[in-house]
């Protein structure tokens, strides 16, 4: 199969097409055709030569792919052969072929193209998994995000708005830059904040979070 890897640390211009042989998955995982892969910060990491993949992953870059199941491992009851999905891969999606565990694939949304696809699995897990697995959230309580305008604060709003699997009572942000509080105002109950305002700030953690257990979130 053909994959991207850096011929030594450095920036984009290291990238470089190469051969290799296609994984083959392990009994919980699955190989993937990928369709598209998304960009994230470890990514340019690991070009750079800044992050070294763990011992147990692949060497290759790439942490999220769109694409079709080609082949299951035996222990896998979920996926199988023809299965489009969206995958947070433990490295290895800049490739023709990627493994993914099972458990961290999601079906593939219906009304994404591949490259929209693709740039869902590491910030919607990291959401999920910091507001309602480590955080926690539940009905009732409240969230305060700071660094609103980052990738992952811009999508807390989505799974927000849906009730899986509880909406929590109100939604806080607050910002860096001013000129960005108008991307928040169709929030419902969203409240935003400049961090440098430290009296709004405070203001808006008293007015809008006085209730129960507040989450915080930094991102």
């Amino acid at each position: 199969m053909r994959h991207i890897q850096a011929r030594t640390p450095g920036g984009p211009e290291v990238l470089e097409i190469t051969t290799g042989a296609v994984p083959e998955p392990k009994p919980h995982e699955v190989l993937i055709r990928v369709e598209a892969a998304g960009v994230n910060r470890p990514d340019l990491m690991q070009r750079e030569g800044r992050y070294p993949p763990p011992a147990d992953a692949s060497p290759l870059i790439g942490l999220e792919v769109a694409g079709e199941v080609v082949a299951a491992g035996a222990e896998v009851v979920v996926w199988r052969p023809g299965d489009r999905v969206v995958a947070l891969t433990n490295g290895g999606g800049y490739a023709e072929y990627c493994l993914a565990p099972a458990v961290q694939c999601l079906p593939w949304p219906t009304g994404f193209d591949a490259l929209k696809a693709a740039a869902l699995p590491e910030t919607y897990f990291t959401v999920w998994a910091n507001l309602f697995q480590h955080g926690r959230l539940a009905r009732g309580e409240s969230v305060l995000v700071h660094g609103g305008t980052q990738k992952v604060s811009t999508q807390v709003v989505p799974p927000w708005q849906v009730d899986v699997p509880l909406p929590a009572h109100a939604l806080g942000f607050t910002l860096h830059t001013p000129r960005f509080r108008s991307h928040w105002k169709p929030v419902g109950q969203g409240l935003v904040a400049e961090q440098r305002d430290l009296p709004v700030s405070a203001k808006l953690v008293n007015d809008c979070f006085g209730r129960k257990r507040t989450v915080y979130g930094a991102t």
